[in-house]
């Protein structure tokens, strides 16, 4: 049963929102700005209820700036940036998080540069009140080389602490320690706590819990090296990785994401391998979780697009699952669709226009379709981190630790739909967030001659039969009180046949909940 309905026609949802276009062939928005692109996130910078678009520009190309679209107030961006940063740097890409715990998310980027130009490998840039400093107000101590950087809580304590993939693999090549910066009560560390024993090449770093034990592991996209994860072992990371993928020795990797894409609740590793330097494959590569266990060392999964760029998960057909964004440079953006189970050998949907895809970033830009949602977990006594089942979520409103009334410091991740807290649940963790059901998608571009992109999701509730946007008990009513109308003009006519009838029950029933 579902809110009080019997889950009679699922698959019929699955193959109804599926056989819809979800985004229409071409962006509905291009900046008309072209900076060299590269990191890009969603978040409500100035907490006005809206999400804006955080750009990192430059890449290994040209000294550029980081730059905010702040969303006008009605789902759009401005046609350039509102806000810029006063230092122009060889930006790599970005991640963002509260971290000095004052509720105004902040922003990190990593610095690129070129094989004979050096920075700080990371910098943070605070949120004051809805604007972000002109400058960096936290640097790394380590100058040289870095593409990604990802903010995770490798010890559980409710604080975002800071990875850096580093590394230059063209030549010359460039070596450093990748490394994770602590953040001690609301402010990072000077230097770095941990450092990988080995100087390998790392060009995207992303958190995941790979053995789901309740501690997140840190996997890196390798290039010239294989990738790796290095597992949290109940709060310390490992110095030397224990996972390494096993089917491309000398691949050139750019991103990675996490998720349970295969239905049995354990988290897959995704890889965009490019394969321009090196044994690069060329494809997008898929690693299944195993019980109790890191994820298998040879893909699953794979699909070639040559100058694979960028991998996103995100539910953005709606039916529970996650799905597949990918992007490559000089190419189209894909969707593959999840059946439950996996995707399958070819895109759902591609993009009609192509552009140098750098980074895939989704949430409800315009507003459409928010819904607030409160989920509880079971508590241990141990266990301090908890994956929400929607991702990706717009924000987490509030937390409940056993009824304490207490303000417990947490931090979580739009991105991926984690969150963690201080204190373990002794009896139950509730938490409270907004969520939507019709996720828009933002695409950055390093194509100095075209804008960055965002799609607005397109989905329709076959259902709806009130106009509102939602399949819910008054479409119901509509529905029973037309039942039985014959001939044409009835108002509860789904599938256009001329009767109210069981057929237009189904149609309802499977569309339940939509958006």
């Amino acid at each position: 049963m579902r809110n009080g309905l019997p889950i009679v026609l699922c698959c019929v949802l699955a193959v109804t929102v599926a056989a819809q276009s979800v985004y229409n062939s071409t962006p509905d928005w291009i900046s008309s700005d072209t900076p060299i692109s590269t990191g890009a996130a969603l978040v409500d910078l100035d907490r006005d209820g809206w999400l804006d678009l955080v750009v990192s520009n430059g890449n290994d190309m040209r000294r550029e700036r980081v730059a905010v679209y702040y969303n006008q107030g009605d789902g759009t961006f401005p046609a350039t940036p509102d806000w810029q940063s006063d230092d122009i740097l060889y930006n790599g890409h970005l991640d963002v998080a509260d971290v000095n715990g004052d509720g105004w998310p902040d922003v990190a980027v990593a610095h690129l540069g070129t094989g004979g130009t050096f920075a700080p490998i990371a910098r943070v840039y605070l949120n004051n009140s809805g604007t972000l400093s002109s400058t960096p107000d936290w640097s790394a101590d380590v100058s040289g080389n870095a593409f990604g950087v990802a903010f995770g809580d490798v010890n559980n304590d409710g604080w975002p602490d800071l990875a850096v993939a580093t590394g230059w693999s063209y030549s010359p090549q460039r070596y450093y320690n990748n490394c994770v910066y602590l953040n001690v009560g609301g402010a990072l560390e000077s230097t770095a706590s941990w450092a990988s024993d080995d100087t390998d090449h790392c060009m995207g770093a992303a958190w995941v819990d790979a053995d789901d034990d309740g501690w997140l592991d840190l996997a890196f996209a390798g290039s010239l090296y294989r990738s790796r994860i290095y597992r949290n072992l109940g709060g310390t990371l490992e110095t030397t990785a224990s996972w390494h993928a096993a089917d491309v020795s000398s691949p050139d990797m750019i991103m990675v994401t996490g998720g349970d894409v295969t239905g049995d609740d354990l988290p897959d590793v995704i890889f965009a391998d490019n394969n321009q330097v090196g044994g690069g494959s060329g494809r997008f590569r898929q690693y299944d979780g195993q019980p109790d266990a890191m994820p298998e060392s040879n893909a699953s999964w794979t699909y070639f697009d040559g100058y694979c760029s960028a991998v996103a998960l995100a539910d953005v057909d709606a039916d529970g699952d996650l799905d597949l964004a990918t992007g490559a440079w000089w190419d189209n953006t894909r969707l593959f669709f999840n059946d439950g189970s996996g995707f399958g050998s070819s895109p759902d949907w591609s993009s009609g226009v192509t552009s140098v895809v750098e980074k895939i970033v989704f949430g409800d830009i315009d507003n459409n379709a928010l819904h607030e949602a409160s989920e509880t977990f079971v508590g241990d006594g141990q266990r301090k981190l908890f994956y929400l089942s929607r991702r990706q979520i717009q924000q987490v409103n509030s937390i409940d630790i056993d009824g304490l009334d207490e303000d417990f410091d947490y931090t979580y991740s739009r991105e991926h739909g984690w969150i963690s807290v201080e204190q373990a649940p002794q009896d139950y963790l509730e938490v409270r967030y907004t969520y939507s059901n019709r996720l828009d998608m933002a695409i950055t571009n390093w194509d100095d001659g075209v804008g960055n992109y965002v799609y607005y999701n397109q989905l329709v509730c076959p259902g709806d039969l009130d106009g509102d946007d939602d399949t819910d008990h008054a479409d119901l009513g509509i529905l029973l009180a037309d039942w039985g109308c014959t001939g044409g003009d009835c108002p509860g006519d789904l599938d256009g046949d001329g009767d109210t009838d069981h057929s237009d029950l189904g149609i309802l029933l499977a569309d339940w909940d939509c958006p």
